[in-house]
């Protein structure tokens, strides 16, 4: 909590909400907070409902099923939340702006000094292993937390089950299968008899002068022209991500690997242990995890330019979305073909987790390349992740600083 501490003071609790207090304020948190969005969104709701008293307490908690069920990074839901309730879009984008650029900041110099990594040396490569068994028990552990409220019903397993087995074979597509699920979502609300209304906050865009969203509206376009005339292809790559993220950035695990990993992938051709390393690495640093792996993915594919339009793509989005979606609330409420959407959407990002959950598993707890040979301290730091994280024992950051601990220790 001394994100909360940095971002409010006594006297910011008494005075109206400003564009440079939010900035300030989530700029802080980023910078602060490590574990990832759900950790984010947590401190935010301290410092913005009780400390600064611009929500009521605790309603970004409440708000929280909003955020999964849309497209978007939990963190960057949170930002646009905030700054659309208290400055409209242009505090919106200077929320999600303020959200990012810590992440954007630091994972710059650790793309930077990814490669020059010593994972020869024997305690790196076990903290490495560590990291990749550590995840894969959070990553279970997130999905069996999650998953009475992603999927219910018979259609939700059924989804869940269905595409869960298509992305483990690993022969199509994640975006399709999102797509597929989300098909499937509309046809069933076509028909059902009651599909229950979107539980969506009911707020008014605060009144500003038409100068200052001319103004916004202008600087967001020329910096969005920018980076597609000048990294096209990297930006178009993100965007996709940006509009196939529900539920946070766990999910978009399996579409990274798709399209960074291995000999056949279009973009970067990763080794996998590499891409395990990274994704494992991200935990371990401050701000939403999503812009981590953006700027990195983005710097190996285009620089600095790259990392810019990487970023840009992926939180692009969910801005466009949310504040539509905002300003039109009571008009989508009950709109079937929007339930049938998300209905869809909610059990297949339980189908991601669990490919993401393979995806390290089989870098750590076992080997299917060597006659599925199981590794015991993998399968015991795994296991024990996964339990403390259901449990409520232990944060994410926590536990994954003690899985690279154990295994540099171990594991070697």
């Amino acid at each position: 909590m001394n994100a909360g501490r940095l971002a409010a003071s006594p006297n910011d609790a008494a005075e109206k909400p400003s564009l440079f207090r939010l900035f300030r304020a989530f700029f802080l948190i980023s910078s602060c907070v490590v574990g990832g969005g759900y950790a984010i969104l947590l401190v935010a709701d301290d410092v913005f409902g009780r400390k600064l008293k611009w929500l009521r307490p605790g309603e970004l908690l409440d708000r929280l099923p909003l955020f999964q069920m849309l497209p978007g990074l939990v963190a960057g839901n949170t930002a646009i939340y905030v700054g659309c309730k208290t400055a409209g879009r242009l505090g919106a984008a200077v929320g999600l702006a303020a959200v990012a650029l810590p992440s954007f900041i630091v994972f710059l110099a650790v793309s930077w000094g990814f490669a020059r990594l010593p994972v020869d040396n024997p305690f790196i490569s076990g903290a490495l292993f560590g990291l990749r068994a550590t995840m894969a028990g959070v990553l279970a552990g997130t999905l069996l937390r999650g998953w009475r409220r992603a999927v219910s019903g018979w259609f939700g397993h059924v989804v869940a089950f269905a595409s869960s087995a298509v992305l483990v074979h690993g022969a199509v597509n994640p975006a399709w299968v999102i797509v597929g699920a989300m098909t499937a979502g509309v046809a069933f609300a076509r028909f059902a008899r009651y599909m229950p209304p979107i539980d969506a906050p009911a707020f008014a865009e605060p009144a500003a002068s038409r100068a200052r969203h001319l103004v916004s509206s202008a600087v967001w376009f020329l910096a969005l022209v920018a980076v597609v005339l000048l990294s096209f292809t990297v930006y178009a790559t993100f965007v996709k991500f940006g509009l196939l993220c529900f539920g946070g950035g766990f999910p978009l695990v399996p579409l990274y690997v798709r399209e960074f990993v291995g000999a056949s992938a279009p973009s970067l051709q990763l080794p996998l242990e590499a891409f395990s390393n990274f994704v494992a690495l991200t935990q371990a640093t401050p701000g939403p995890v999503s812009v981590n792996a953006a700027t990195f993915f983005g710097f190996r594919m285009g620089g600095i330019l790259g990392a810019t339009a990487a970023t840009a793509g992926l939180l692009l989005p969910s801005y466009l979305l949310l504040t539509a979606a905002f300003a039109g609330i009571g008009k989508w409420r009950g709109n079937r073909f929007v339930q049938g959407v998300l209905f869809g959407a909610r059990p297949a990002t339980s189908a991601l987790l669990v490919s993401a959950t393979v995806t390290f598993a089989s870098m750590s707890v076992w080997n299917a390349a060597d006659a599925w040979c199981f590794s015991p301290f993998g399968c015991v730091l795994a296991l024990g992740a996964a339990g403390c994280l259901v449990a409520g024992r232990a944060p994410v950051t926590m536990l994954v600083s003690a899985g690279a601990i154990l295994g540099a220790v171990f594991a070697h």
